[in-house]
């Protein structure tokens, strides 16, 4: 399984789970499929983000995403609690990618 390194490219540093997890490949594979399950009722929670629960979605997207290496995920969430922009369109977007990046690790 590859794991990312803060330098590459990808929307998921699998090295910063893996150092969180001291190596322990079951307990990253545990902590993902979680962040994936979790992730469908995030999504719908969120809705187009003027819900009465967005702010606290994307609380829980901020440092659940930050927690299983998608700093990304995690910063854009920080601007949004910070005013910086209303949308959630780009948020929606980081947490596909992150999600797809995921799943891919999880089959190889």
């Amino acid at each position: 399984m590859k794991m990312s390194s803060p330098g590459d490219a990808g929307r998921v540093d699998f090295g910063f789970l893996d150092r969180l997890a001291a190596g322990d490949r079951g307990l990253m594979r545990e902590v993902l499929e979680i962040f994936l399950e979790e992730a469908e009722g995030w999504k719908a929670r969120l809705g187009d983000g003027r819900g009465p629960e967005a702010a606290d979605v994307i609380h829980t997207l901020k440092g659940s995403g930050r927690a299983v290496g998608a700093h990304a995920l995690g910063d854009l969430c920080e601007d949004w609690e910070m005013g910086e922009f209303e949308e959630v369109d780009g948020i929606l977007l980081e947490l596909a990618q992150a999600e797809a990046e995921i799943r891919d690790w999880l089959a190889g």
